[in-house]
């Protein structure tokens, strides 16, 4: 999913005449740079993938360092995992994009076994 999302914006870039200055756009295309030092529109789509992998990873981490990182453990019946967080207003998203990440699950249900 993530290198089919990479490849819309790569696409869409290509499409504008400066995607620096898009508003949605824009603020990638500055991360970008800042990685690879070269205008966005000439990294390669494959860049554009591991830019895109690269700033969801930061923000996955920055925000456990600042709110603390979910846990997960292996059900003891082996039927998929217990997951467990604090979550409050400012965490909630965090931790339900955490978990559906790692472990392609739903909804974060306190105890909530996600099958394997």
């Amino acid at each position: 999913m993530i290198r089919r999302l990479a490849g819309v914006l790569w696409a869409l870039a290509q499409t504008l005449p400066d995607p620096d200055e898009d508003p949605d756009l824009g603020p990638f295309c500055t991360y970008l740079r800042q990685r690879y030092g070269r205008h966005p529109l000439a990294l390669s789509p494959k860049e554009w993938e591991e830019g895109l992998l690269d700033l969801i990873a930061e923000a996955i981490a920055e925000g456990w360092d600042r709110y603390g990182a979910p846990s997960a453990a292996r059900d003891p019946e082996g039927e998929g995992y217990i997951a467990s967080a604090e979550v409050g207003p400012e965490t909630q998203n965090l931790h339900l994009c955490t978990l559906g990440i790692v472990m392609l699950g739903g909804p974060l249900e306190r105890g909530r076994r996600f099958p394997v």
